[in-house]
């Protein structure tokens, strides 16, 4: 048994607590560098704090204890709390918190397994005795997830909550000692986020603060965080002009500086819930300042094209609504409430119960409305601040409030059927062997199982995965015969294998001289644009496109066979220079040259007409006579007759322009793709809003950038990130790639050559 017990400065503690709230006694977020827990590694255990974290790892049949002297008053109550996370191990094996201990062999522990069981017991004098025997709870989250742990020393009992459920109860304990920490169990090395010691006022409890009466009905904990510290949804964004996200003091704060009444939301990224059952959401939000006349709040049954939101005013008023991409629909307009708390820095929960087919609203606990039952097409949940507002959000929980309706289930009993693998690129079907010159594969496809994938694995590397199986992941290629071999395992780890082969074949010199002989005869042009100031004011502002633009015109100049004055860089154009920047290229463009058309700005796609729109700097936004369509740019790319013609779009709804949208990449040959003529394009998304600050363009320049292969097809150049677009892109966009519908696209391929 392994103890590691220090000392801390009451008149330390004292000063932390004041700087943080007059009731935190103890508060340590194992920063590096920062933090009073050290490092040590021996033959029982070890400890580091790395990212944030304090990874504890025990390395023999018995336990590890790594606890502080915290100085607290037994006669007033408190509470503490840490968030962790199961990394390696035995995943029935305990860890949790140790409380009111005196040294190693004399400590109280709370205790969970990554397989959903906890209990609560103490080590006296070295003997292990149960207090609570193990016991299942659905509040546990499974696997290696992160779960909060609390335990509240009242005056005359002691209540443990697992993730904000109350899952136990005991009466008064005696301490040991003031000795509190993580405790690891047996061989495992778990995470552990912060530990924290609050005194507790009169009413401020776990059960006050995070189980309202609306909640008492949960069976199932889905998803719970109290904003500690980010999970594997990773709340936190990347801080743009109009958004600002932090985790501060157990809260998520959003920041948002707009000019109009737009909102920002994020969701849970890596969760999808079933909305068809009885469930619960409810968060908690203080409005610290900003204008309170406009909306914060909840969204759910949230996808690519809807988000339904349950707002409040700082004013004292409420709105439900659903915004897709024809803009807002109002489901209960904007309502005053009693129920609300007004004012800046006022707290207030928000809760959504679905039972029985009926929506109702709650706000502090009080129902404020109901509504029939939405057939939502989304899964997704979040929050979300409208207009120019400051705003924190203290937890959120997803519950069920029913039982799992019976279904036929694979357990790991009786499941030894292997996971299906489906190749969608390279193009591997009939037994052919795929060949390339590329030095880089990449693989993509998609794994199926009843249980669920647990992970692929293509030549030893680990593939991306996402939730419905599909993977991509890049592999290195030697020159030659290079076989691949695809391992899928699924949740009861069965591996099921693939195999083919793929040849890569030197570009002989006589090809590298045919294709450059052949790209010698004509010229690459660039026509790229970037609109992001709009004369009319109902068009909000944009910070990025002018700029990416540029960015864009450096990368072709600087790497590829680009000459400055084929290049023609459009700022803030009206419709009327578009048009003539386009009438000019046309003329220019022979019939050997190749021609790559770049638009960053507002796009539009209109359901009746079933039309995209791109809006130049004069578009009106109640008048389509002042927008370009997709039937305009399909009309000029066809006009003009270069043999190859790449559009790039980032813009919203710019997946509109495809004859087939995300075609599977199929390397062939780099001379055969350039002798047919190609109109292609790629965008940053299919039929969904696109954020301001471009992961698209950021990753298409950094590939354009990084590239060292002499002809880079852009076919290839698009597989080559469009995993990283949407890996880290905040509204989980993805990009598509195709034909331009009716362009005149004989098969080619748009070649970039690099200098």
């Amino acid at each position: 048994m392994r103890r590691l017990f220090t000392a801390i400065c009451l008149f330390a503690l004292l000063l932390c607590g004041t700087a943080r709230a007059q009731s935190l006694i103890y508060y340590n977020a194992f920063s590096n560098g920062e933090s009073s827990w050290r490092d040590y590694d021996d033959q029982v255990s070890n400890a580091r704090i790395a990212g944030g974290k304090y990874l504890l790892t025990h390395k023999q049949h018995s336990s590890t204890v790594v606890a502080q002297l915290v100085p607290v008053d037994y006669n007033r109550n408190f509470a503490i709390q840490t968030t962790f996370s199961h990394v390696t191990g035995g995943t029935n094996f305990p860890a949790g918190l140790a409380f009111f201990g005196q040294d190693a062999l004399n400590t109280y522990f709370f205790c969970i397994t990554a397989t959903g069981s906890f209990q609560v017991g103490k080590f006296d004098r070295g003997q292990t005795s149960a207090l609570i025997n193990w016991t299942t709870s659905p509040a546990i989250l499974q696997g290696n997830t992160s779960n909060k742990l609390r335990i509240e020393k009242l005056l005359d009992r002691n209540k443990f909550y697992i993730n904000g459920v109350q899952v136990a109860e005991l009466p008064p304990l005696q301490p040991f000692g003031n000795h509190f920490g993580p405790v690891v169990m047996e061989q495992q090395t778990a995470a552990f986020d912060y530990i924290k010691l609050v005194y507790l006022a009169s009413g401020d409890n776990e059960a006050a603060a995070n189980t309202p009466a609306i909640s008492a009905g949960i069976l199932e904990t889905a998803y719970h965080t109290d904003f500690n510290a980010d999970d594997n949804n990773q709340w936190v964004l990347p801080t743009t002009d109009s958004l600002t996200t932090a985790l501060t003091d157990g809260y998520f704060k959003m920041v948002r500086r707009a000019k109009t009444g737009y909102n920002a939301s994020v969701t849970s990224a890596d969760l999808k819930v079933d909305m068809r059952r009885d469930y619960l959401i409810e968060t908690e939000a203080v409005h610290y300042s900003g204008t309170q006349n406009f909306g914060y709040g909840l969204v759910f049954g949230c996808d690519e094209q809807h988000n339904y939101m349950f707002w409040m005013g700082a004013g004292g008023y409420y709105y439900i609504g659903s915004i897709d991409k024809a803009g807002f629909k109002t489901i209960v307009t904007w309502t005053a409430s009693d129920a609300i708390r007004k004012g800046d820095l006022s707290k207030n929960k928000l809760g959504i119960a679905h039972r029985n087919g009926q929506l109702n609203f709650y706000i502090n606990d009080q129902l404020v409305t109901s509504h029939p039952e939405i057939e939502f097409t989304g899964h997704q949940f979040g929050v979300s601040v409208s207009a120019n507002q400051n705003v924190g959000f203290n937890y959120i929980t997803f519950g069920y409030l029913d039982k799992p309706k019976p279904a036929v289930t694979v357990t790991a009993q009786n499941d030894i059927t292997p996971p299906e693998i489906f190749i969608t690129s390279p193009e591997v079907t009939r037994g052919l062997k795929v060949v390339q010159s590329s030095d880089v594969l990449h693989v993509a496809g998609i794994a199926k199982d009843p249980s669920g994938i647990f992970s692929v694995v293509v030549n030893g590397i680990q593939a991306v995965v996402d939730k419905t199986g599909s993977f991509t992941v890049d592999v290195p290629m030697a020159i030659g015969e290079n076989p691949l071999l695809v391992v899928a395992t699924d949740n009861n780890m069965n591996k099921g294998q693939q195999r083919f082969s793929v040849t890569r074949n030197n570009v002989a010199a006589s090809t590298v001289a045919a294709i450059t002989q052949t790209a010698a005869q004509g010229k690459f042009y660039a026509l790229l644009i970037g609109v992001q100031d709009y004369q009319d004011q109902s068009i909000p502002s944009l910070e990025g496109p002018v700029g990416d633009a540029a960015t864009l015109s450096q990368a072709l100049t600087g790497n590829y066979t680009f000459n400055n004055e084929s290049v023609t860089l459009l700022k803030n154009p009206t419709r009327a220079q578009f048009f003539a920047a386009l009438d000019d290229v046309s003329a220019k463009v022979k019939p050997e040259d190749n021609l790559l058309i770049f638009y960053a700005g507002h796009g539009y796609y209109d359901e009746t007409h079933l039309q995209g729109y791109w809006y130049p700097a004069d578009a009106v936004r109640t008048r389509r006579d002042t927008w370009i369509s997709n039937a305009d740019l399909i009309d000029y790319i066809t006009a003009i007759k270069s043999k190859h013609t790449l559009l790039i779009s980032d813009a919203c709804f710019s997946g509109s322009i495809f004859k087939t949208r995300a075609i599977e990449m199929a390397p062939k040959d780099v001379q055969e793709l350039y002798k047919l003529p190609s109109r292609k394009a790629m965008t940053s998304g299919a039929m969904k809003e696109v954020p301001d600050k471009s992961v698209f363009m950021q990753y298409l320049v950094k590939r354009l950038t990084e590239n060292t292969d002499k002809f880079l097809p852009s076919e290839q150049l698009f597989a080559s990130f469009k995993a990283a677009v949407i890996n880290n892109s905040p509204n989980g966009q993805v990009p598509q790639f195709g034909e331009i519908r009716e362009a005149g696209d004989e098969g080619g391929d748009f070649i970039f050559i690099r200098k």
